[in-house]
């Protein structure tokens, strides 16, 4: 199948907010309100699909609704891109019900994070269509945009470049848990930088996202082929601390992973999650990966601390972590 591209984000479009997993009942109205303004700040127009507000055992609709949604959003002609809601649960639900020809034939934007790794997979993967993990709806009703997440979610979406070098943002949250006290301001940090583990340059075209998401396709038909690929994966404040996630790094070792990729990229793990000292992302990666000459860098900005970068899944890129830098060397729009 041919990877295909979809057009440019452009002041004027619409972009229609969707909800593949879980539905967006519990989010207030203000919330929403400061969403749709400040997507609409950057020039778009927005639709609220009432689909997202959907309810089935968690999700928003059973999952052959869930997969008429989100396909209907890519032959509607009056949605120009398509931006998940946020993530959840259950995403996969829905893979089977999928018609790929679908996306493939109608490339367009399509935009998430977190549970939405599944799709940003399978459809780079069986749909050929680059897509992106970024930022959802759900970041945009923060009252705390970052300008370093606007300027590369604008960069990345709207102003295709062959060239493109993403380096670490000078500030950044770590507050997962922001909206259970809104009255409090958050806090902006000082980045030190991304933390390099294994030194090195790694070229592939980029897959990923979040990674006990990521691991629910292994085994199944829809598992990606990761071989030569820079492999980008993240960890939430849900994940159950560093055993959890020391076991799902031993999975991706166990399946061959760290044997095939050409890098690997590791967002911010909110600190929540307790992972320090010797149980901190780094020294877990060193458990687990042998290969000295495979570069790995941690602490980088997506994920499920703010801000979140947006990367073109399917999209040529190479990791120097000499420079610490990642370098689109193709756009993932055109």
């Amino acid at each position: 199948m041919n990877l295909v591209k979809p057009r440019r984000l452009k002041k004027g479009d619409t972009i229609r907010i969707v909800a593949p997993a879980s539905n967006m009942g519990s989010l207030s109205k203000q919330a929403v309100g400061t969403g749709v303004k400040n997507l609409e700040s950057l020039g778009f127009n927005v639709e609220l699909h009432p689909d997202i507000y959907r309810s089935y055992k968690g999700t928003a609709g059973k999952p052959e609704e869930r997969a008429r949604s989100l396909m209907e959003a890519f032959m509607v002609d009056s949605v120009d891109g398509v931006m998940c809601c946020w993530g959840g649960f259950n995403s996969n639900d829905i893979l089977d019900h999928l018609d790929f020809s679908v996306f493939n034939e109608s490339p367009k934007v399509f935009i998430g994070y977190s549970d939405i790794t599944i799709l940003n997979t399978v459809l780079y993967q069986k749909a050929g269509m680059i897509n992106f993990q970024g930022p959802a709806f759900i970041t945009f009703t923060h009252d705390f945009l970052m300008p370093w997440e606007v300027q590369v979610f604008k960069d990345v979406l709207m102003t295709p470049s062959d060239h493109y070098e993403l380096h670490a943002s000078p500030l950044y949250i770590d507050d997962p848990y922001f909206y259970k006290h809104p009255d409090i301001p958050v806090k902006r940090l000082e980045n030190s930088g991304w933390n390099v583990v294994r030194e090195g340059h790694g070229r592939g075209r980029l897959i990923g996202g979040h990674l006990g998401t990521l691991l629910c396709l292994a085994g199944t038909d829809y598992w990606p082929s990761l071989k030569n690929h820079l492999l980008f994966i993240e960890c939430d404040e849900e994940d159950l601390g560093p055993r959890n996630v020391s076991r799902q790094l031993r999975h991706l070792q166990q399946l061959g992973i760290f044997e095939n990729i050409s890098g690997l990229l590791v967002g911010r793990i909110p600190s929540v999650l307790g992972l320090k000292g010797d149980q901190s992302i780094e020294s877990l990666l060193e458990d687990v990966i042998e290969r000295d000459d495979l570069p790995v860098v941690t602490q980088m900005d997506f994920g499920h601390t703010n801000p979140i970068a947006t990367i073109p899944v399917g999209a040529k890129a190479e990791l120097s972590t000499e420079n610490k830098v990642l370098t689109l060397f193709e756009a993932g729009v055109h």
